[in-house]
């Protein structure tokens, strides 16, 4: 009985070891040989809705029965990875930008990469992570939303005003942070925020009326090279509206343009918090079930949060709003990243878990961060040659400034793993003992502000309050002692409006002293402030919390009319008035900003940090006032007064309005947030040791009053380098040398893909040195307002002393186009294109007017006919090489025909989503003919040919969505002649099969060519009785031609 037990108990576990190994055996996903589709599909077979909707959140809280972890997506990574723990901290987008290098662009990314995914290795493959948006394999950057009006607060993240610039360094950025295997991603790349993301203080909501055409040319080509060309494997859509439709479920942006038109192959993820503000704030829909049913059928995939993609998108698929398809496909896109990081993988093919922790910070890592920060730099101004400081000649100087002794890395900044090093020390360094600095900490002349109250205002302040933001209806009034007004730090007033609201006091004021003031005004969102009618502070347009000064003469006893206004539209609120009363005896305005008077009146020369910093200009918080905060200008005025031996460095991330500091500065350096190796590269500037070449990537304005409203979208009414047409402070593509280069030679190749632009560049100066010479184009002229110029190349190049080398920038002609509203695709406009080079938009040295020959591309794709396969030479005889013959160097003719044989034999079908039938939609052609047929003549394939037919219709499709609009023709396929029992030529699959594609075809406004009556008269040319020898496909050609020429396009 035991021994049976045995038996029994033995085969038990025989079986369980058999269902064990089978059941291995059929979880596809985790086989790592098998193909991706494969395993995707065989995951999602196994997933319920419930666990796939939870792949749709941005904090995935993992599958334990599948072994599938939990998953965080999102960091952070514009110029190094931000956490978690310490990392090499590079220049800031804008600055990177200013390199115009996307050779040191991709490296600086391969470098962030490299950090992340060893930070993941380091915590045992990310399982020892703890904290959400702290991923180190998925990152939402780069940005490349244009740079359009200088006071976006975000546009240090971003490289510029210039899309193309843009696009080559977001690709550049993508590249190397995806890294180059041919199977594995090192990380996600997330380009963002898909589109026209461009203001911060109504970015919830805002919703921009922009043209196709706007978007085509100027907000959307950046994301479509870091698509195209990136091959981004994700991409973050935008909080904002798009023509009426919210970017998160905007259907145009996320799968027709996305998708369609640009091969997208990636997922979508949503901004933070992005599908609840759909009910919310934009209240374009009422419930989050609708919100989340929009979203996913738009194309959104993954919710950065988890107030959408949860409960209410499973109740919207309860409720039959939401399909299984349309969860599958979101999550199939999801998976088919993380699969492609490794995550469902042993590891052992992955290079990257072999990245040690070891290069986190190392010495060759702070090399490129060093050498980043050398080539952002831009110098704006030396006058007299005052740069380079000679270290040998000076005896002192003075470091001063708000951003002297601190390192500012703007927004979205990790941590460095050295000791950042500031303006100061990086001087300090270089100088040795040899040179005395002395260095005065920073003091705003703000400082030792105290409130306006009591015997000031005699009579005490009226203040009226308003339920709006416009002081506009019935106030409600009282009197109060003081401007001081911060509901959220005191105590409860039921007298006040909720916000919004808005308040002017009037009263008057009295000084005690005689003397020159500084009025402070310390707001959230609006303020003005004037004395006796005058306009002292006009803060008035929303803005954070910032403090606005302005000087003015008060006499003692003298009675002044003063009126203050502020406003508060939501959440934080105040509004502060205060003063510096003057002190009495010799003490001078410079006085008031600590021990910098003295530094600078005992120093030789003085090196001004100046700048802003991210409490100024950040997510959430826009610009109103493009100039130097008022007491840093006063600052430099007063030292100038003292000292005029002055060199500013400017550090800061957007442009600003620095007119005095041009006018009698001798010498300004821009260093941006130059990173973590920042103020020794700012040194290596100044002392000569290293050229400054970086190239401003923006235009710098003189005033906001040259600009239009901010919440104008419409580029054409004067925004940047394209359209302005005023008197700039420095312009964009701007920047100046220690040494000088001359440009000469330009010559113009015209070739088929891409225009050679050639020319002689030549260093005139005593330095070695990087020249940045840039490509514009002005396109042939045409009644619209028109760019004045675009940039279309361009390349840094580094010359010796004496040096001579030929340059040569190839431009795209796919760039060379415009977009056409009424066509609904981009056309080559005809007549003389405008080549123009130099060293800046404003700084042209040669031009050439040439004509473009734009080929118009016929794309013929079939089967056997096309791909002559019955001829004698197919190169020759087929009728696509005849058809190119007959139509002249006016049109370039590609055959894509392949054999119906060698399809079936290779299991192709469908033959439109092969590898070699993308090349045909890769090509953007103009015209394409469709032959699409096989042999029957035997009768017994008649289903395969069927499979052709579906084939046609497939393939019409793909053509129709193609963002070129090609002119889609349809040959009736010939190859359906077949012979019956008496040898005569019958249509028997033309009546079975094709009518049916015909009809589809047509009602797309697809052109179709009956060939059977070409053919039909003369069958000897019908080689096997099936296919056109040479003559055959000859006379096929030319009906193709003679169609051509006598039905032009409409």
């Amino acid at each position: 009985m035991r021994t049976l037990k045995k038996i029994v108990f033995t085969g038990l576990l025989a079986l369980m070891a058999c269902a064990t190994r089978t059941a291995q055996a059929q979880e596809l996903y985790k086989n790592e040989n098998a193909p991706t589709h494969e395993r995707i599909m065989d995951l999602l077979s196994r997933l319920t809705v419930e666990e796939k909707i939870s792949l749709l959140r941005a904090t995935s809280p993992g599958i334990s029965r599948l072994d599938i972890p939990k998953y965080y997506h999102g960091n952070e990574a514009l110029h190094g990875v931000v956490r978690p723990g310490r990392f090499t901290v590079f220049p800031q987008a804008i600055g990177l930008a200013a390199t115009w290098n996307p050779v040191l662009q991709e490296q600086v990314a391969t470098v962030i990469s490299d950090e992340a995914r060893a930070r993941w290795n380091e915590l045992d493959q990310g399982r020892e992570q703890k904290s959400q948006f702290s991923d180190l394999l998925t990152f939402w950057s780069p940005t490349v939303n244009m740079a359009r009006d200088p006071r976006w607060g975000r546009t240090p993240e971003t490289y510029g005003e210039d899309p193309y610039l843009s696009g080559i360094m977001g690709t550049a950025f993508v590249k190397g942070l995806q890294g180059n295997d041919s199977r594995y991603l090192k990380i996600v790349s997330t380009p963002k925020h898909f589109a026209a993301n461009n203001e911060e203080h109504n970015r919830f909501v805002c919703n921009p009326q922009i043209s196709e055409k706007q978007l085509r040319e100027y907000y959307l080509p950046a994301f479509e090279a870091c698509v195209k060309d990136g091959k981004s494997a994700s991409i973050m859509s935008a909080y904002n509206a798009l023509n009426d439709v919210p970017c998160t479920l905007n259907a145009w942006l996320l799968t027709k343009v996305l998708r369609n038109d640009w091969g997208f192959k990636g997922y979508v993820v949503s901004d933070c918090g992005g599908p609840s503000l759909l009910v919310n704030a934009h209240k374009y829909v009422k419930t989050k079930e609708a919100a989340a049913t929009l979203s996913i059928k738009a194309g959104l995939d993954l919710e950065c949060g988890d107030d959408v993609y949860d409960e209410p998108l499973l109740s919207a698929y309860r409720q039959y709003m939401v399909t299984d398809a349309d969860i599958d496909s979101a999550a199939y896109r999801v998976l088919r990243a993380r699969m492609q990081l490794g995550l469902f993988d042993s590891g052992e093919k992955n290079p990257y878990t072999k990245i040690s922790p070891a290069v986190i910070g190392s010495k060759e890592h702070q090399e490129v961060a060093l050498n980043a920060a050398r080539e952002c730099i831009v110098l704006l101004k030396n006058q007299k040659k005052m740069l380079p400081l000679n270290a040998k000649k000076i005896k002192s100087i003075a470091v001063v400034g708000i951003n002297a002794g601190s390192s500012e890395f703007g927004d979205y900044s990790g941590l460095p793993v050295i000791a950042p090093v500031s303006v100061l020390q990086g001087i300090k360094d270089r100088v040795g003992e040899d040179v005395k600095v002395v260095y005065a900490p920073w003091k705003s002349a703000v400082d030792g502000m105290e409130l306006i109250q009591g015997a000031s205002f005699p009579e005490g302040l009226q203040a009226e309050y308003f339920d709006n933001t416009k002081l506009q209806g019935t106030p409600k009034v009282r009197k109060e002692e003081w401007i001081n007004f911060e509901p959220g730090n005191q105590a409860p007033d039921p007298f006040l409006p909720k916000s919004p609201l808005s308040v002017r006091w009037t009263g008057k004021l009295r000084p005690t002293v005689t003397g020159q003031y500084t009025l402070s005004f310390t707001s959230d969102d609006g303020c003005r402030l004037s004395i006796d009618g005058k306009m002292l502070i006009d803060a008035w347009p929303g803005h954070a919390v910032r403090t606005d000064t302005a000087a003015i003469y008060l006499e003692a006893g003298k009675d002044y009319q003063l009126k203050a206004e502020y406003y508060d539209n939501r959440d934080y609120a105040i509004a502060k008035l205060q003063w510096r009363v003057p002190q009495v005896g010799k003490v001078t305005r410079l006085d008031l900003y600590g021990e910098a008077g003295k530094a600078v009146r005992e120093c030789e020369t003085v090196v001004a940090v100046l700048g802003i910093n991210k409490s100024i200009e950040r997510e959430g918080q826009d610009r109103y006032d493009i100039q130097l905060p008022a007491d840093q200008r006063e600052f430099l005025q007063e030292i100038y007064k003292v000292n005029p031996n002055i060199v500013v460095v400017l550090v800061a991330g957007s442009s600003l309005a620095v007119n005095w500091m041009d006018e009698h500065v001798p010498a300004i350096v821009n260093a941006w947030y130059p990173g973590e190796s920042g103020g020794k590269a700012v040194a290596e500037v100044l002392f000569g040791d290293y050229n400054p070449g970086g190239r401003l990537p923006l235009t710098y304005y003189r005033s906001l009053d040259e600009l239009p409203p901010f919440d104008d979208y419409d580029i054409t009414k004067g925004r940047t380098y394209k359209y302005f047409k005023g008197d700039v402070l420095y312009p964009f593509g701007y920047g100046l040398s220690y040494t000088s280069f001359k440009y000469s030679n330009l010559q113009v190749a015209d070739g088929e893909e891409e225009v050679s632009v050639s020319f002689q560049l030549k260093n005139t100066g005593r330095y070695a040195g990087d020249e940045v010479a840039q490509v514009y184009v002005k396109l042939p002229e045409r009644e619209e307002v028109m760019p004045v110029k675009e940039l279309k190349g361009f390349e840094r190049v580094s010359l010796k002393s004496g040096e001579s080398k030929k340059v040569t920038i190839k431009l795209r002609k796919d760039l060379l186009r415009y977009w056409d509203e009424a066509k609904g695709k981009f056309i080559y406009p005809s007549g003389n294109y405008n080549i123009m080079v130099g060293a800046s938009s404003a700084d042209i040295r040669l031009q050439r007017a040439v004509s473009v020959l734009q080929k118009t591309k016929v794309v013929c794709v079939g089967a056997s006919i096309t791909a002559g396969a019955t001829t004698a030479n197919p190169a020759t005889d087929a009728y696509p090489a005849q058809l190119g013959r007959m139509l002249g160097d006016d049109y370039k003719v590609i055959n894509y025909g392949v054999s119906s044989c060698t399809m079936l034999r290779h299991g192709d079908f469908p033959y439109w989503k092969t590898k070699e039938y993308q090349k045909v939609l890769a090509s953007n052609p103009d015209v394409v003919f469709i032959d699409l047929g096989g042999n029957d003549s035997k009768g017994i394939n008649r289903p395969y040919m069927r499979e052709f037919d579906k084939d046609c219709r497939d393939m019409i499709d793909a053509f129709a969505q193609l963002p070129s609009k090609p002119r889609i023709i349809l040959l009736t396929p010939i190859v359906s002649f077949v012979k019956d029992s008496n040898g005569i030529y019958d249509e028997v699959i033309v009546k079975d099969v094709t009518p049916a594609t015909i009809s589809a075809a047509q009602k797309k406004n697809v052109e179709v060519i009956n060939m059977h009556p070409v053919l039909d008269k003369h069958p000897e040319l019908m080689k096997d009785g099936i296919h056109p020898d040479a003559e055959g496909s000859g006379m096929m050609a030319k009906a193709m031609y003679d169609y051509l020429i006598s039905h032009p396009e409409k």
